[in-house]
């Protein structure tokens, strides 16, 4: 009898001793199970923030191009100022805040293009004043008694910036209520100066659509002029609105411009032939 219970007390701490060791391991393993699933949600939720961070600096660069669309607003964010004493022509830029505007990229070779413009529509000067200091610069101008407009014509690196007419007076000038001259259209299109001829092929006038403007030059072949194979400059008659184009990329001088109202409009077609600039003028009308 004392045997049997002493065998069955053996057998059953067997028992309980094998299932202890067994839930031991088993627990053992389903920890490290475990562990190791979490490990790769971790590196899973790693990689996806990876991609998050990647996403925002995208989104970034779109910002930057939504400030590049905020150059299409009417607002100028840099003042021109132009002053005439004597001969020389003094330009002053500056932000909102009064400073001193400096920021100006290169454009067509030079930082700054200022077209000066009679009221009578008759007198054309292309200038590229010189930087003296910080937004200011100074060019010399031989002209004339009479009224002018200025137009500084520049591509400030990040601000805004509307060109508009500036007028300087030069002399004594005899006001009258319009002093503007309205001009007449015309139908001769061949333009001749220093023994060269220039004429105008216009495709349309329509406000509504872009007129290309082409010039069959006799005489010479135009020469790099400021990078480019010409430029076109154009005013309305009353000389508030501003146009400066560029020719078309190729080898011919091919011209496009876009014209915001209709009205009477005069244009100077400057050209590099034989080494000298000529500046060719034609009026030109625009319809609805």
């Amino acid at each position: 009898m004392k045997k049997w219970v002493g065998s069955a007390l053996i057998y059953l701490l067997v028992v309980i001793g094998g299932y202890a060791v067994y839930s031991f391991y088993a627990g053992g393993n389903e920890a490290q199970d475990g562990a190791g699933h979490g490990e790769h949600q971790n590196e899973g939720t790693h990689d996806e923030h990876g991609e998050d961070e990647g996403h925002e600096e995208d989104h970034g660069e779109d910002g930057h191009g939504d400030h590049g669309d905020h150059q299409g607003d009417t607002t100028s964010e840099v003042k021109a100022d132009v002053q005439l004493d004597g001969e020389e022509l003094t330009i002053t830029l500056t932000d909102l805040d009064g400073n001193p505007m400096d920021d100006l990229e290169v454009s067509h070779e030079k930082l700054m293009h200022l077209i000066v413009i009679s009221e009578d529509l008759e007198v054309f000067q292309h200038l590229h004043p010189e930087k003296v200091s910080a937004g200011v610069f100074k060019a010399t101008a031989d002209l004339e008694d009479g009224m002018y407009q200025a137009f500084v014509d520049i591509k400030p690196s990040e601000l805004q910036y509307v060109n508009e007419p500036h007028p300087v007076m030069v002399g004594e000038h005899a006001g009258h209520e319009d002093a503007h001259v309205h001009l007449e259209p015309e139908s001769q299109w061949t333009k001749e100066q220093g023994g060269y001829s220039v004429t105008l092929d216009v495709d349309n006038f329509s406000v509504k659509d872009s007129v290309v403007l082409s010039f069959d030059i006799e005489g010479a072949e135009p020469e790099d002029y400021l990078g480019s194979l010409g430029h076109v400059v154009v005013v309305d008659e009353g000389l508030d609105e501003f146009i400066h184009v560029h020719p078309r990329e190729g080898t011919e001088p091919v011209f496009e411009a876009h014209f915001s109202k209709p009205g009477m409009y005069k244009l100077w077609a400057e050209f590099k032939l034989n080494g000298e600039v000529f500046a060719f003028p034609y009026v030109l009308e625009i319809t609805e």
